[in-house]
């Protein structure tokens, strides 16, 4: 920001400056001045200036005011929610034989799975129940609900309740479906000499009596309407047994009351199975919070939802929360960016501060975009950004201001085109889609309906983008669109992933380098499909003499993707796993890949091993090894070392511990270094917001508007009794939920998950700068629930079966930029290790000693260097050594104190120096100097008639390393604005 500003008052960034002036309207010498006063302003208050992520901002307020309170802040922030997860589900599985109200719930519960054949896994249900109790959603409902919704004795009371209201259903309806069918036999025929035979209506009456009826299996299909309705072909044919037709009449006043109580009964009863499905497990809330916050007490940390969650319990409903004034309120103006990924409880606790500021005349700016809110399993929710703040009375009443920042300055023309026409299209299909689906819902209320079929068009409301005024021979851009349809053993993926590698030579071939290629995914599986199959069929030469490009996905940042490290964990099961015969072949087989197959043999090495602590087993092996030279392996080892050290500090180290963690969690951590710079790289659409490419390639541009993975539990509520307490219940998100009291609960997520689904394309076709490619592999040609399916609509109206190609724009050779020099940092040759026994060695050091001060030649520099930092002018030197000998920097001794004075004396006298400390100059002693690069601290900086000086002071030899460092300073403070800068060097010798 700092850099920019200074750019801009600078006038060195014409074209970033003509962009502003279009938005702003100021001419560009006003935004030149504009520019300097925000840069100057910002670097004289920069203490009241931050930029972090929210979640950084509430950690900060938390932990002023818990120092604030005297209480311990000791506590470290873990982001790593997935192993709290499982942590709290082991230490619950320990406790259950312990806890005989635990153990008895437990045990029904897992006896009520059995009997009605649902699947079970202890583990996987605990982490079930503690992912709940992390979400949001549940957090905000407040202590209250959920000591409530965990107190056993209220479920009992209520599963009873429910399971009374879906016994009464299902033997009434029993009832006359045996009703039915003894009538039907009475009459000497089956439910088969209906017409239509094994699918005939007749064959309802018999879903009614099954002892374990589907929930679904008492709707009435078509037949069953149709029969209800007298259409005679449903009854009898000229096929059907003589006398059938006299059975529609005894019939039809049974299958009238099964259709009469259906439609008064079956939301209530359908109500009661959903709820009856998740609420028993919500009985272990309650201890699950309890083993989670032991956890974190034994392991002294706080989970990063937490603190969120703590501040909005502190912070209360005031208007301007006590908690803030420590540091919240310090703030005068907030600029909140990316905001449609902010979630409920993070606006709950900024809303007091944007208040507070407006009401003290001072200006905030929320900036944020509800067609890229893809976070939504995240707790983001869009809701905030799109509906809530123009409704907000606080705000409202202070001014809010609207503005629409349209223009696309990132794409070319023809894409920003493609955009906008497809994104109006596949709105109006999935629009379409949902009306459908609510029109042929029959309990849900006209309003709701009319709020959902109306949801997509107000999140994308004003979606068109403008294209920046410019030359009209500006390169068009392209866009390709390719379908690929299912064709025997040719699958339209086996399809898409050919035409992928054609398209990456030709790109290639035209002049594009890797690095410019971008390709997107939805899932990490796809990029491992990608991956996978460039390893297994490289892209072809492409230009002569030129090496092959390399194919990257996150996937090579794993460390279980590296060999070295995949080596370490199987000597650390080795060792720890001695008897095991599979453990013993996978470590020879992999000692031997490195040529290293006589470990195995070397018993000492690996019995040794055994004994050692984690981080020194570690060392071993990587000494042992010598991976000297191995530049891949480097980056890898380093990771796995510093989560060693943090593993040791959390989990006291222990390999078996350790082994558990890497096999539950750790084979999924990455290295925190990015991808090959020189490489086409694979992402999935969520690690690529932001990010821009000169190609953007979606392959498979055919995701699930409404995915159903797993079991997918949502909170929903209703007003009707007995349902309405607690007022909000745990269901498993499905169709099931349309015939229910939660149906407004179940359109709000399909929705939403449509939303989330058409953000998603939005996202990864405005990456594309100057050319972007969308590949369609079919999945099912009669679906429509997954976004390749409106796309073809959309661009190829009917034709929507075959493989197809669409374009528009015109492909051109690529402009190529003066590539600048990648900065990688520094990279080891070697990995250094050690004996574990060196490393802890007794020094003996004499400086603290203040007997010995004065003798150390390191000390006399040290205490001479901040006797001359608090220098303005020579006459201060007795009174800068006094406060020296004050603070016990310098002993009293009047001998060694002139000794000091002498020096300092002896050197400002010099005819070149002195005329820098008779008070003539504006002098800073010891100011930071902030830059991208990091900190620079000069000893003194001078200032006098437009010159300036910057003066280092140095005690003992010379060395070149001096004057890099003074052409550093020189060069921050020309960057700073700073004319005519001189650099100095002092030196001192006793």
């Amino acid at each position: 920001i700092l850099d920019t500003l200074e750019s801009l008052a600078a006038g060195k960034t014409p074209a970033m400056g003509s962009d502003l002036c279009k938005e702003t309207g100021l001419s560009f010498e006003e935004l030149v001045c504009r520019a300097a006063t925000v840069h100057k302003t910002l670097l004289h208050n920069y203490s009241w200036f931050s930029v972090s992520t929210l979640d950084a901002f509430f950690q900060r307020v938390l932990h002023s005011f818990v120092m604030e309170a005297g209480l311990d802040t000791g506590y470290s922030v873990d982001t790593d929610t997935e192993y709290l997860l499982d942590k709290t589900a082991r230490r619950m599985i320990t406790r259950i034989p312990q806890d005989d109200s635990l153990r008895e719930w437990f045990t029904d519960l897992i006896n009520e799975k059995i009997a009605r054949s649902d699947r079970w896994d202890a583990f996987r249900l605990l982490r079930q129940v503690g992912y709940q109790a992390t979400r949001e959603s549940f957090r905000t409902m407040g202590e209250s609900f959920a000591a409530k919704i965990s107190d056993r004795d209220f479920l009992r009371d209520f599963i009873g309740k429910y399971q009374q209201i879906i016994q009464d259903f299902e033997q009434r309806m029993a009832t006359w479906g045996k009703k039915a069918l003894d009538l039907i036999s009475a009459g000497g025929f089956s439910t088969t000499d209906f017409p239509n035979k094994g699918s005939s209506f007749a064959r309802y009456f018999e879903k009614l009596t099954d002892p374990h009826p589907a929930v679904d299996s008492f709707i009435p299909g078509k037949r069953v309407l149709d029969a209800l309705g007298g259409t005679p072909a449903v009854w009898y044919n000229k096929s059907s047994p003589a006398g059938l037709e006299k059975m529609q009449q005894v019939l039809m006043p049974v299958l009238g009351s099964i259709y009469d109580h259906y439609q008064s009964h079956y939301h209530l009863y359908a109500t009661a199975v959903a709820v009856r499905e998740q609420l028993p497990q919500m009985g272990l809330m309650a201890d699950v919070i309890t083993t989670m916050r032991k956890v974190q007490e034994e392991d002294n940390t706080l989970d990063i939802g937490d603190s969120t969650y703590l501040l909005n319990q502190l912070a209360g409903d005031g208007n301007t929360p006590f908690i803030y004034e420590r540091i919240g309120a310090g703030y005068e103006s907030f600029l909140l960016d990316e905001f449609q990924d902010t979630s409920y409880l993070q606006w709950k606790n900024m809303h007091p501060l944007l208040v507070n500021g407006l009401s003290q005349g001072a200006d905030s700016l929320i900036v944020g975009d509800v067609k890229q809110a893809i976070y939504r399993w995240r707790n983001s929710d869009w809701k905030i950004l799109g509906e809530e703040i123009a409704k907000d009375p606080q705000l409202v009443r202070q001014g809010v201001d609207f503005f629409s920042l349209n223009t696309n300055r990132r794409s070319y023309r023809e894409i920003i085109g493609f955009v906008n026409t497809l994104i109006d299209k596949v709105l109006g299909t999935l629009t379409d889609s949902i009306k459908e689906k609510t029109t042929a819902c029959d309990n849900l209320e006209e309003r709701d309906r009319d709020y959902f079929e109306h949801l997509l068009c107000n999140a994308y409301l004003n979606h068109t983008l403008l294209t920046p005024s410019g030359d009209a021979e500006d390169p068009p851009g392209y866009v390709q669109v390719n379908t690929f349809s299912q064709e025997g053993e040719d699958s339209a993926t086996k399809k898409a992933l050919s035409a992928l590698q054609d398209l990456l030579v030709s790109l290639l071939t035209r002049g594009y380098e890797p690095s410019d290629i971008l390709i997107l995914v939805r899932s990490r599986e796809h990029a491992r499909t990608i991956t996978r199959h460039f390893l297994q069929s490289p892209v072809s030469q492409y230009r002569e003499g030129s090496q092959l490009p390399q194919v990257v996905s996150e996937d090579s940042l794993y460390l279980a993707s590296s060999p070295a490290i995949n080596l370490v964990i199987s000597l650390l099961r080795l060792v720890h796993y001695r008897q095991d015969a599979c453990h013993a072949r996978a470590a020879q087989s992999m000692l031997s890949d490195f040529g290293k197959p006589e470990i195995m043999d070397d018993h000492e090495f690996l019995d040794r091993l055994r004994f050692l602590p984690l981080a020194d087993a570690f060392e071993a092996i990587v000494q042992r090894m010598d991976w000297t030279g191995d530049l891949e392996a480097l980056p890898y080892l380093q990771e796995l070392h510093d989560m060693l050290l943090l593993f040791a500090g959390k989990d006291g180290g222990g390999v078996y511990a350790f082994l558990n963690w890497w096999k539950d969690r750790g084979k999924e951590k990455m290295l925190s270094m990015g991808l090959p710079g020189q490489a086409v790289r694979v992402l999935t659409i969520h690690k690529a917001k932001g990010l821009e490419a000169r190609i953007v390639i979606v392959p498979f541009c055919n995701w699930p508007l409404d995915p159903r993975t797993g079991s997918q539990v949502i909170w929903a509520g209703t007003s009707r009794e007995p349902f309405n307490q607690p007022e909000q219940l745990p269901v498993l998100y499905n169709d099931r939920l349309l015939h229910t009291f939660f149906v407004r609960d179940y359109f709000l997520e399909y929705t939403q998950r449509y939303l989330d689904s058409l953000n998603l394309l939005y996202v990864a076709i405005t990456r594309a700068r100057e050319e972007l490619y969308l590949f369609l592999p079919e999945a099912d040609a009669s679906s429509r629930e997954d976004i390749s399916f409106h796309i073809r609509k959309a661009l190829f109206q009917n034709h929507t079966e075959g493989d197809m190609v669409w374009s528009c724009g015109l492909q051109q050779p690529p402009v190529r930029k003066i590539r600048e020099e990648i900065n990688e940092g520094f990279r080891p040759r070697a990995y250094p290790s050690h004996d574990f026994r060196e490393s802890l060695k007794l020094v003996y050091r004499e400086d603290d000693f203040e007997y010995a001060a004065e003798d150390s030649m390191r000390q006399w520099g040290i205490v001479l260097h901040k006797a001359l930092s608090r220098l303005d002018v020579e006459a201060d030197i007795p009174r800068v050594l006094e406060e020296l000998v004050m603070e016990g920097e310098l002993t009293g001794n009047k001998e060694t104190v002139s000794q000091y004075a002498a020096i300092i004396e002896k050197t400002l006298s010099d005819p070149q120096v002195s005329p820098w400390f008779d008070g003539s100059w504006k002098v800073r002693n010891e100011s930071s100097i902030l830059g991208p690069s990091g900190k620079l601290r000069p000893d003194r900086v001078m200032e006098k008639d437009g010159k300036t000086v910057v003066l280092d002071y140095k005690f003992g030899k010379p060395d070149p390393l001096h004057h890099r460092q003074m052409d550093r300073y020189v060069a921050a403070l020309g960057r700073m604005g700073y004319k005519q800068v001189e650099s100095k060097l002092l030196y001192f010798n006793p």
